[in-house]
């Protein structure tokens, strides 16, 4: 499940805005999403979850979830060799 976070203030660095995502999904889902979603222009490095580009993903926009670990390295076998 994911939750969208939007916030299009130009002043705020994207490091910043992910975190004002993460902790709402916190105080919503009550638990720590482990990826977000965001567009290549929004593209950072963050310890303590994935970021991952996604082409459907709008500038300015975040979607903040959790993967299952064992589903990700699954489907990135299949992409990258074609076989489970």
């Amino acid at each position: 499940m994911y939750m969208m976070w939007f916030d299009d203030n130009n002043k705020k660095p994207v490091e910043r805005k992910i975190d004002e995502a993460i902790t709402a999904y916190i105080r919503h889902f009550k638990t720590r999403p482990n990826v977000v979603l965001v567009n290549e222009a929004d593209r950072v490095a963050l310890p303590d979850i994935r970021v991952r580009v996604a082409s459907y993903v709008q500038r300015n926009n975040f979607w903040v979830g959790w993967e299952d670990a064992a589903a990700i390295n699954a489907a990135a076998q299949v992409a990258t060799t074609g076989t489970h």
